[in-house]
């Protein structure tokens, strides 16, 4: 079986930022009212150059994809102002299956993993089907 291994060129981040928030609902007596700062972490793969004066994150994204990226999930955009801190992360490696071959069966030791009873595991699959992970929720 023909494998590679793949990274996206964006870094995987931690972003620390203040968030926007009102007060209470209603009439509010200011002088029983305290306004309190909210701080939000975001974690996702730093998209460059995607809109001006904000730090855009998404949160999934296809390896199959990673030369030419089309699809993305959860954009978040956070303007610049509101970043407290960013911290880069190690990036996890995929390994893509050659999509001209046929799926191989997982060894024995690799089993799909399932986080709730209602649901049976569930083999991971790229986009295109070429994708195996080469590690599993412990």
């Amino acid at each position: 079986m023909k494998t590679k291994n793949v990274k996206s060129e964006w870094v995987l981040v931690v972003i620390h930022w203040r968030d926007a928030f009102d007060g209470e609902n209603g009439w509010t007596d200011l002088e029983k009212y305290t306004p309190e700062d909210t701080t939000v972490v975001t974690v996702g793969w730093l998209v460059p150059d995607m809109l001006a004066n904000y730090v855009s994150v998404v949160n999934s994204y296809f390896p199959d994809e990673v030369d030419d990226p089309k699809t993305v999930g959860m954009p978040i955009h956070i303007p610049v102002g509101m970043v407290i801190k960013t911290v880069v992360l190690e990036q996890p490696t995929v390994v893509l299956q050659d999509s001209s071959e046929p799926p191989q069966e997982s060894p024995s030791s690799e089993k799909p993993v399932s986080l709730s009873e209602d649901y049976p595991p569930y083999p991971a699959k790229s986009q295109n089907e070429s994708s195996h992970l080469n590690h599993h929720l412990k």
